[in-house]
């Protein structure tokens, strides 16, 4: 038998495989019949047996050959996998069926280094345990890979010793590892298996009944110590701060004669700042490097040329025709009003300067008014700070108060509490009894329940297996209806149209020649356009260099005018510094003469106070006898002060709350212009938008009723074609009509058939599947 031509066929059958095209039966025919004519019925059936089994047990042999690939990635080829597999699905599978001579002469009969490869690791037991195995019980039971493929593999290993031994010397000139291993004489004492054995597992015991809940001790309080209310806690802490200067001095008297110890090396002289010394100077002279100044950068440099891309020439063109456009507006103003803007110009530049100047003299005199409210602030400060004082030492009058009340509400609530814990725990003692009885209750309706579930339970499994077999009746029926062939093959002629009704509908041929002229024609208008490119690139080119010519010019006198700029920026920048300082020093003049002033009344008060309290000092003195007149003069004194103060805070709030409300006048004002304004304009708002809105309606029902009209004219011409080219059809081909329509009766026919009895059958199942 001709081995190498039959595994070559097997390969070649394998790798031409394409299951989204045919089937694996289709194709093994369709090469048998072009490729393997002269071979025997027997070959013909080893290849089908071969490329089925290839095929059944792909994933398997995959598995196989990407780990033998990796562990022997020196000595195998990956173009080699197909081999690998079929002699792979040989030896694991269908060795048993083999003759040893045909096999021994099939693998003879290949390259020995690629079968010795794959030998050496089959029969390697110990590494297809390792890395392989672990892999094939992902997909298949573990059972069957140690019994079967694993198992397989040490029977026959026997058998191989000898093909393993030619394998090895013609392809490495050396004997077999693995037929050397196993040639090794085994020890004397084998060590048995170990012999699985139940657990000798104990009954669970009855858990016992849980103890009833011991009965709640009553619990006894202590009665409150007498003395525990004699002492505050102002008394405890004073205590407390005594005991602890007893014990501080306590302490000092014990080591009071205490003498620290001394150390003899703090008495020796050193050089430590000596030291220090040199070690700074050393320092600073090492850093006096590199100290020659640096020469000043060059002032008349000359500015060089930029060269410009594409895109800066039209960036600047553009810019540039703004230019130009706004000058020319300016001067055809100027030609049809016979007037300028340089007038108005100057004058808002006049004014600007003296808003200028008028903010800033606001600005320093709200610097000098937020100097005067510091001052008048402080002293607001002051007597707000006596007020709190007074104010403070009432609120501490008042917590005491309150503190007594919340003393004795706490005792009337502990004296309640105490009542209630009695109640309770009088009623805790009834409660126990109810939960017991409770609790047996609860446990017979337990029972029950678990009895009634049981049986419920068992009701609905033999349902359910009802049903399920039912199902997998009807399931079984439906794919055997799916089975069925249905032919749909159809002949092909490159000449003739599908017939589908289509608009611009043509046949191959005609769609040929139509793609040959429209090449043509792309080809010349390619030519033309090329052309076309050439003459607007020259055009291009020479814009852009008068362009480039344009801006420059435009540069340089755009360059002269901003230098002009410049310098009356710089000087008028000058002028606005020297105006800002000249009123900063008016305005701090101001300031300091205003507070000066302030300063010098104030003293004059001050020394007019001090007069009047000397002088009422002497007259206390001359006036000791009439003590009851000058008490009288004093407390009218006292009183006519007072008055005065009472006056004076009245105008001053009077004064505020005017201000406060001219202020919140103005306010009201403005916010109910605003909110007209905004009333208005939301007005406004609505009804653009309505009106824009039933426009938009109004044009997009008119769109709607033209599209509904060329819809149903389009949908007619169609209509119209299609039942002229149908009758077409008829006439042409009057007995091709006639068997479709027959086939089509038929098959509709059969449908309806198949919907009855499924129907029936589903009628026929319990409604408990569709729940």
């Amino acid at each position: 038998m001709r081995y190498q031509q039959l595994i070559t066929h097997v390969t070649e059958l394998i790798k031409s495989y394409n299951p989204i095209i045919l089937t694996p039966d289709s194709h093994c025919e369709q090469y048998i019949q072009e490729n393997c004519k002269k071979l025997f019925d027997t070959e013909i059936m080893f290849l089908k047996q071969v490329f089925s089994g290839v095929q059944r047990y792909e994933e398997f042999l995959k598995i196989l050959t990407k780990i033998m690939f990796t562990l022997l990635s020196s000595t195998t080829n990956r173009n080699d996998a197909t081999l690998y597999q079929i002699f792979s699905y040989l030896i694991l599978f269908r060795l048993d069926e083999l003759p040893y001579n045909e096999f021994k002469k099939m693998v003879n009969e290949q390259d020995p280094v690629k079968m010795n490869v794959l030998l050496q690791f089959l029969f390697d037991i110990d590494k297809i345990i390792t890395h392989v195995k672990p892999q094939w019980i992902e997909i298949y039971d573990p059972q069957y890979i140690q019994e079967t493929v694993i198992g397989g593999l040490e029977q026959h290993f026997p058998m191989m010793k000898d093909l393993l031994s030619s394998l090895s010397s013609r392809a490495t000139g050396k004997q077999s590892e693995l037929v050397q291993e196993d040639e090794r004489p085994e020890s004397a004492t084998k060590k048995q298996p170990t012999k699985t054995m139940p657990f000798k597992l104990s009954e669970t015991k009855k858990k016992a009944d849980p103890p009833p809940p011991p009965k709640p001790e009553q619990y006894k309080s202590k009665p409150v110590p007498s003395n525990l209310n004699k002492k505050t806690l102002q008394q405890i802490e004073e205590d407390n701060k005594l005991r602890f200067e007893q014990s501080k001095k306590k302490v000092q008297e014990t080591y009071k004669d205490a003498k620290q110890f001394e150390f003899k090396t703090d008495l020796r002289p050193n050089n430590y700042e000596t030291v220090k010394k040199e070690v700074e100077d050393t320092l600073n002279q090492q850093l006096q490097f590199n100290m020659k100044i640096a020469k000043p950068a060059p002032v008349d440099l000359e500015t060089a040329e930029i060269k410009l891309n594409a895109a800066a020439i039209l960036r600047e063109e553009m810019l540039l025709k703004k230019k130009q456009e706004i000058e020319r507006e300016r001067v055809k103003n100027l030609e049809v009003n016979l007037r300028d803007s340089g007038e108005f110009e100057e004058w808002k530049r006049q004014q600007e300067e003296q808003e200028q100047i008028a903010r800033m003299e606001h600005q320093q005199q709200k610097k000098i008014e937020m100097e005067l409210a510091r001052e008048a602030a402080m002293r607001a400060q002051e007597e707000k700070f006596k007020e709190n004082r007074i104010l403070a030492e009432k609120m501490k009058v008042e917590a005491e108060e309150r503190l007594k009340e919340r003393q004795e509400l706490q005792q009337e609530q502990v004296a309640y509490k105490k009542q209630l814990i009695e109640q309770i725990m009088e009623a805790d003692k009834k409660v126990y009894l109810q939960v017991e009885k409770v609790q047996e209750k609860n446990k017979q309706i337990a029972e029950d329940q678990k009895l009634e579930m049981a049986r419920m339970l068992e009701l609905k499994r033999q349902e359910d297996e009802q049903i399920r077999i039912k199902r997998e009746e009807l399931i079984k029926q439906i794919r055997e209806l799916e089975r069925q062939p249905i032919k749909r093959t159809k002949g092909y002629d490159p000449t003739e149209t599908m017939g589908y009704g289509l608009l611009e509908e043509m046949s191959l041929a005609e769609l040929r020649d139509r793609l040959e002229i429209v090449k043509a024609e792309r080809k010349a208008e390619e030519e033309d356009k090329r052309k076309e490119i050439v003459t607007q690139k020259d055009e291009y080119l020479s814009s852009m260099q008068r362009k480039v010519q344009e801006i420059k010019a435009h540069r340089q006198a755009e360059s002269q005018q901003k230098d002009m700029e410049r310098e009356a920026k710089r000087m008028k920048k000058q002028k606005e510094e020297d105006l800002r300082k000249k009123i900063r020093e008016e305005q701090l003049l101001q300031v300091q003469n205003k507070i000066s002033n302030k300063k010098q009344v104030k003293s004059a008060e001050e020394q007019r106070i001090a007069a009047e309290v000397r002088e009422t000092k002497l007259r206390q003195q001359y006036m000791n006898a009439n003590k009851a007149m000058v008490e009288m003069k004093a407390w009218k004194s006292q009183q006519d002060g007072l008055e005065r103060e009472i006056k004076n805070r009245q105008n001053e709030k009077l004064i505020v709350q005017e201000g406060v409300e001219s202020v919140n006048l103005r306010e009201r004002k403005i916010l109910a212009e605003q909110a007209k304004r905004l009333v208005k304009a939301k007005v406004d708002f609505n009804q653009a938008y309505d009106h824009d809105l039933k426009t938009a309606y109004q044009m997009n029902d008119q769109l709607h009723l033209e599209e509904a009209e060329n819809r149903t004219q389009m949908h007619n011409i169609q209509r119209e074609w299609k039942e002229e080219h149908t009758k077409n059809m008829i006439t042409r081909d009057e007995y091709k009509q006639k068997i479709s329509e027959v086939s089509l009766k038929n098959s509709k026919k059969k449908q309806q058939i198949i919907k009855q009895d499924f129907s029936r059958q589903l009628e026929q199942l319990p409604s408990a599947q569709y729940s």
